[in-house]
C-alpha cells in the first residue's frame, strides 16, 4: 500500500507548539459526538497538558466541525483531520458489529511516523476519569508498544485459533502507545494489513496485530490496566475501581445508549454536559437496537415513544430489505 496516497486531504484547527500528547483516533462520522466527549474528558482532567489529536476519518459535516472549532477555543488542544480515501478498505472483512474505520489505527501509525516518534492510539469509546500525568512513560527504545493485556474467558481458545502460543500475552488494541520509529523501520502497518487482505478475523486490525507481534518477537511492555479498564467482560460488568484512568467502554452495550442502566451512564453524562457535544443524542442504527430503546422509553413511562420504536423494531426486522 502506497502510505503517502491513502489520505485525501487534511486540515486542522488550532494551534499547540510542542503537545504534551499526541493522541491518534480512527472513527468514522457516527463516532464524532463520543470522540469528542473523550477529548473533553482528557483536557479538563489534564488542565496543565496540552494535547494534539490526530483524527482518521471518512467524513465530517460543517456542523460538526464548527462544534470543534469551538472546542479547540475552550481547551488547549490542536486536532489534526486526515481524510481516508473511503473505497481503501472496500474488500477487506469486517463484521456486522464494526466499520471499516476499525482499520484506520494501522494506516494512522504509519502515516504519523514520518513526523512523530510516540503516538498514543485511543478506541473512541473511552472515557478519562482522573489525571493523566503518568498516562506512559517513555518507552524503551526496544519495545514496539505499552499495552495491557486483554481479558476474558475466550482468550484461551482464541490464542488457538490464532496459533499463538498459550503463554502469549494477547493484548487489546483500545489504547496503544506507540514507537513510530521502530514501527515504521519494521513495516508494521505493512505485515499487519497483509494478514487482513487475505483472512477474516473475530477482531480484525486486534487479532491481526496481535500475530505480527508474535511472529515477530517484538516487545510489548504490559502495563496496567487502569489505563485500559473494561466496562464489561464476559459480558458481566466489573466492579469498579478508583485507580481507573481510562475506562474503555468495550462491547455492545454503550453508556450513551438510552437503554444502559450502569451507575457509570451518569458518570459519562456529567462529562457529555460539560462538553461542546451535550446536545447529543444516541438513535439507534438497527432493529435490535429498536426494540432495546422501546424497553428503556416502557421503563421511563413513555409508552407512546415506547410503541413508535417497538413498531419500527417490526418494520426494520421483518419489511426492510
Amino acid at each position: 500500500m502506497d502510505f503517502e496516497k491513502i489520505i485525501s486531504r487534511q486540515e486542522k484547527i488550532g494551534q499547540i507548539k510542542n503537545p504534551d500528547f499526541n493522541i491518534a483516533f480512527g472513527i468514522d462520522k457516527f463516532y464524532i459526538p463520543m470522540m469528542g466527549i473523550l477529548m473533553t474528558s482528557l483536557a479538563k482532567n489534564n488542565p496543565s497538558k496540552s494535547f494534539s489529536f490526530h483524527v482518521f476519518l471518512d467524513d465530517m459535516s460543517l456542523d460538526d466541525r464548527k462544534i470543534f472549532e469551538k472546542f479547540c477555543v475552550s481547551e488547549k488542544v490542536q486536532i489534526n483531520f486526515y481524510y481516508v480515501l473511503p473505497d481503501l478498505f472496500k474488500n477487506f472483512y469486517v463484521d456486522k458489529g464494526y466499520s471499516i474505520a476499525i482499520f484506520y489505527r494501522i494506516i494512522a501509525a504509519e502515516f504519523l511516523a514520518r513526523e512523530l516518534e510516540n503516538l498514543i492510539y485511543m478506541d473512541s469509546d473511552m472515557l478519562c476519569l482522573k489525571s493523566s500525568e503518568d498516562f506512559f512513560s517513555d518507552l524503551p527504545k526496544n519495545f514496539l508498544m505499552a499495552a495491557v493485556e486483554d481479558s476474558g474467558s475466550w482468550i484461551s481458545g482464541h490464542k488457538q485459533k490464532l496459533n499463538l502460543a498459550a503463554d502469549y500475552k494477547y493484548f487489546n488494541t483500545g489504547i496503544l502507545y506507540l514507537n513510530l520509529k521502530l514501527w515504521r523501520e519494521e513495516n508494521i502497518s505493512e505485515k499487519t494489513l497483509e494478514i487482513l487482505a487475505r483472512e477474516k478475523f473475530l477482531f480484525p486490525d486486534q487479532d491481526a496485530l496481535n500475530i505480527v507481534v508474535f511472529n515477530g518477537g517484538y516487545g510489548v511492555k504490559y502495563i496496567s490496566d487502569k489505563f485500559n479498564y473494561f466496562f464489561r467482560v464476559d459480558g458481566v460488568e466489573q466492579k469498579f475501581r478508583d485507580d481507573v484512568v481510562i475506562e474503555h467502554f468495550a462491547g455492545q452495550l454503550k453508556p450513551w445508549h438510552a437503554w444502559c442502566e450502569s451507575d457509570l451512564k451518569k458518570i459519562y453524562e456529567d462529562y457529555q454536559k460539560i462538553s461542546e457535544w451535550r446536545d447529543f443524542k444516541y438513535l439507534p442504527r438497527n432493529y435490535q437496537e429498536n426494540r432495546l430503546m422501546g424497553r428503556a422509553c416502557r421503563r421511563e413511562g413513555k409508552y407512546f415513544e415506547a410503541f413508535k420504536w417497538y413498531l419500527k423494531y417490526v418494520e426494520d426486522k421483518f419489511f426492510k430489505k
